[in-house]
């Protein structure tokens, strides 16, 4: 395996992610669960995906970065559903008097997101792994964040190219700072917050969360 530099350029829509980071290992074992048709998780026992990606000697999780953009700007946006009061009336049965639209399945609401644009539409990550079978997953990946399902986060390209280490640390930590979350023990790291995160995927998996080193 060897150090890359892999790199997504999206379409320019912006995209929606939480705590600023997205992880470069969750997606390509996201990947490579769809190419294994895993089913999804809830539905079996959890299963453990090797991916093209290096793990640390102890195991404990992927030497990848996670990609903290440089954001050009920010834009709100709503989620909106408005109960279709007129038609609800239309099929109602001739003893309804009232419908609650403030309560239940008929509840309308208006959602604030936000949608962030990467300087220059294009978001890195540093890893050490295998380059071609890492860009055949990459590949089935088309869209990151959240709100993907509305075309938020699309991918226009991807490239994975080896590139030089910039030394010790490499990829998860630079100039001493964590580039990913790291145990608070782990060597060379000298400017951090701490927080509780969970260290490999699936990151959702909370109850597996423990006190971490994390990017300021």
């Amino acid at each position: 395996m060897t150090p890359l530099h892999v790199t997504a350029t999206l379409d320019g829509g912006g995209l929606t992610v939480t705590d600023g980071g997205i992880a470069l290992d969750s997606l390509v074992m996201w990947a490579e669960a769809q190419r294994r048709q895993l089913p999804p998780p809830g539905f079996g026992p959890l299963v453990d995906i090797e991916i093209p990606i290096a793990r640390e000697p102890g195991g404990r999780f992927f030497l990848a970065s996670w990609a903290y953009p440089a954001w050009e700007g920010h834009e709100r946006r709503f989620v909106n559903r408005k109960f279709p009061l007129h038609e609800a009336q239309i099929m109602a049965g001739p003893k309804l008097r009232r419908i609650h639209v403030g309560a239940g399945a008929q509840k309308s609401y208006r959602i604030p997101t936000q949608v962030s644009f990467p300087a220059g539409g294009v978001i890195e990550w540093w890893c050490v792994g295998d380059a071609e079978p890492l860009r055949d997953l990459l590949a089935c990946v088309t869209h990151l964040g959240r709100r993907r399902a509305v075309g938020r986060g699309r991918v226009r390209a991807w490239a994975v190219a080896a590139c030089e280490p910039w030394g010790d640390g490499f990829p998860v930590v630079r100039d001493g700072v964590p580039t990913r979350p790291l145990p608070i023990d782990w060597p060379g790291v000298e400017s951090a917050e701490r927080a509780a995160r969970v260290l490999a995927p699936p990151y959702w998996a909370h109850e597996r969360a423990e006190l971490c080193a994390v990017p300021a």
